[in-house]
């Protein structure tokens, strides 16, 4: 039998199905010189940390793990959240697995190589309903409130905002299905699978938050983001729109508001940073490159440091979480504001999954996700973009829609 990457999804999928935690982690075989694995996966659990100061250093297995956005309020005492969240997760969690497995980038199997073999496989559902989807704020009202974004703007409140809006619906699916049609149709270097009981994260995510990778500290924010033209297939079949793809990839490459939006959360980031790396270590060797996903073009910068002896993975964190790309700047300022113009906490939304192994960790940013309860038969899906002083509310509301395509389009395959 041919072992493919899809079957070993498969056989993580059935397995997650019998548990009360799983956690799936897949690079898709994107290219990274800062990636290690090209899935990590973690079922049951053993023990479980929700303090970042009882995290060990060094682990003889993988840690699991994730950080919700209001975890902020951890951080800063000054700041609170206000609305319920779409789905409820823990604000903090990490899980020593009972069963675990990572595949390499070289193919090398590290702990149980079984659980990439099964005989019950999942497979993709192409009868599932469709979820009618209830938007929390309306276009009319997205156009106003990135209105009053600018006003405080120019009042010189903030420089940027990450301005975030939800959907949601009332729908029964099979999230194993799901997350295996989203992860065929917008395979993604950071995609997670997450089950916490009744509750699932399913997220396709293109952004890097932070890893530790041989003794360097490793940021790669993104911001600026056009819809691609087609898919892989069509756009290779096609010419004149690979073409015309190319135009609006190299659009974006030039666009000066998004390379703006992007340089002002790198110097963001660039500050957080060397509050715990030694001085003038913190570096850019990478600005505002382009990259190219299933349905969006993006611009990624790559911040990094060598961090000071001792820095703890809690040290990390509340020194730089949440990530600037989505917050904006200053980041305590304009999460006060975000706050009071949005009508839901983001909960897991704008936070980070990942893991902790071998003196290491990488973690991402959780946008182009789903949230699923599957007791309460609710849906969520959160997106959104940064707000500066040249911002056309109406082309940030449409950047909004492209996002969420890449993800949604899962119910229209």
């Amino acid at each position: 039998m041919h072992i493919t990457p899809t079957y070993q999804l498969e056989c993580l999928l059935a397995k997650a199905r019998k548990e009360e935690f799983a956690c799936i982690l897949l690079s898709n075989q994107f290219e990274d010189q800062y990636g290690r694995y090209e899935l990590m996966a973690g079922f049951g659990e053993t023990h479980r940390y929700r303090d970042l100061s009882l995290i060990p250093k060094t682990s003889a297995i993988p840690l699991f793990g994730y950080v919700g956005y209001d975890y902020k309020n951890n951080i800063e005492t000054m700041l609170h959240s206000r609305h319920s969240v779409l789905v409820e997760f823990d604000r903090l969690g990490f899980v020593s697995p009972r069963e675990w497995v990572v595949l390499g980038r070289d193919s090398q199997v590290f702990g149980d190589a079984n659980l990439l073999h099964c005989d019950t496989i999942i497979h993709a559902d192409n009868d599932k309903d469709l979820p009618q989807w209830r938007a929390q704020t309306l276009r009319e009202e997205y156009l106003n409130i990135v209105e009053k974004i600018k006003a405080h703007i120019i009042e010189g409140d903030f420089y940027e905002m990450n301005y975030c809006i939800a959907f949601s619906a009332e729908i029964t699916l099979d999230p194993y299905s799901i997350f295996l049609t989203l992860n065929a149709i917008s395979p993604a270097p950071f995609s997670v699978f997450l089950k916490e009981g009744d509750r699932y994260l399913l997220c396709a995510s293109p952004e890097r938050f932070i890893t530790q990778f041989q003794g360097k500290l490793i940021s790669q924010p993104i911001k600026g983001t056009r819809r691609r033209l087609g898919d892989f297939a069509q756009l290779q079949s096609d010419a004149m729109l690979l073409s015309q793809d190319l135009d609006v990839a190299n659009e974006l490459l030039g666009s000066e508001k998004d390379r703006s939006e992007n340089i002002m959360i790198v110097d963001l980031v660039r500050n957080d940073l060397s509050r715990i790396c030694q001085v003038g270590s913190v570096v850019v060797p990478s600005l505002c490159s382009l990259h190219s996903f299933s349905h969006v073009h993006q611009l990624i910068s790559t911040v990094q440091g060598i961090p000071l002896l001792g820095i703890s993975l809690k040290d990390v964190f509340h020194a730089t979480f949440p990530m600037g790309s989505m917050t904006g700047a200053p980041k305590i300022a304009v999460m006060q504001y975000a706050e009071k113009l949005e009508n839901f906490s983001r909960g897991l939304y704008s936070g980070s999954v990942g893991y902790v192994w071998n003196q290491e960790f990488d973690f991402n940013v959780v946008i182009r996700a789903l949230q699923y309860d599957s007791q309460a038969k609710y849906l969520a899906y959160a997106v959104g973009g940064a707000i500066t002083f040249d911002s056309i509310a109406e082309m940030e509301y449409q950047e909004c829609l492209d996002k969420a395509a890449s993800v949604l389009s899962v119910f229209h395959p």
